[in-house]
């Protein structure tokens, strides 16, 4: 009995050898797959706390919990940040809304980015995207990151971020400065199709810490 499962065992591995079958692929490629960490009950500084760490993460929010971050980081009023939360708009006009059959909400990203030359910091860009559930799960890539920063403290960015939003994922290129100890302003953020991008300046450039340019790096989202 024992050699006619041995032999089973034998058999079984040399046809997944002669069909070209990785497993261990097929392993590494499970375990790839981002965790989308549900934060609809985490206060918001339990959301900040995940989004300061050196640790990639994607966590769902309620429209209430990204109302309340929205007005917090930019310094507005809750309805302003509910009216950014629905502009749909590119160029002022709406785009495309989700059927009646699907629902929608914010995850928000952080990405830890090494700066050259500078090993003991690392700044998070954070992006907040809107996914969409019906048939299947995607960003919607109608409508602008909600935040699309740096959650950088005390260091501040000057320049640009640049986002593009594909279905389960997003490309991000950044180039611009970092400063010590000074006040960041956002002068807008600009869309082409699915591509965006946020200009900030600093207040002063005295204090200069840092440059970055990075190249078309992928941010993993939903998995694919």
């Amino acid at each position: 009995m024992k050699k006619i499962s041995t032999l089973a065992a034998l058999t079984f591995v040399l046809l997944l050898s002669y069909t070209g079958f990785d497993v261990k692929a097929m392993e590494n490629n499970e375990e790839n797959i981002p965790e989308i960490i549900d934060g609809k009950t985490m206060s918001i500084q339990e959301v900040d706390e995940l989004l300061n760490s050196s640790t990639d993460h994607t966590i769902e929010l309620t429209d209430q919990q990204v109302a309340e971050q929205y007005a917090l980081k930019k310094d507005v009023s809750i309805e302003k940040a509910y009216q950014e939360m629905s502009d749909y708009s590119v160029s002022g006009k709406p785009t495309m809304f989700a059927s009646p059959s699907e629902s929608c909400s914010w995850l928000a990203t952080n990405t830890a980015i090494t700066i050259p030359g500078k090993s003991g910091y690392k700044p998070n860009l954070i992006v907040y995207t809107e996914i969409c559930r019906g048939g299947a799960q995607y960003i919607n890539t109608n409508k602008k990151p909600l935040l699309q920063e740096f959650q950088a403290n005390p260091i501040s960015f000057a320049g640009t971020i640049k986002v593009e939003l594909f279905n389960g994922h997003f490309y991000y290129i950044i180039n611009g400065n970092f400063y010590n100890s000074t006040s960041t302003s956002h002068s807008g953020t600009t869309g082409i199709t699915s591509i965006f991008s946020a200009t900030y300046t600093v207040g002063t450039t005295s204090n200069y810490y840092a440059s970055l340019t990075t190249p078309r790096t992928k941010r993993d989202v939903l998995g694919y």
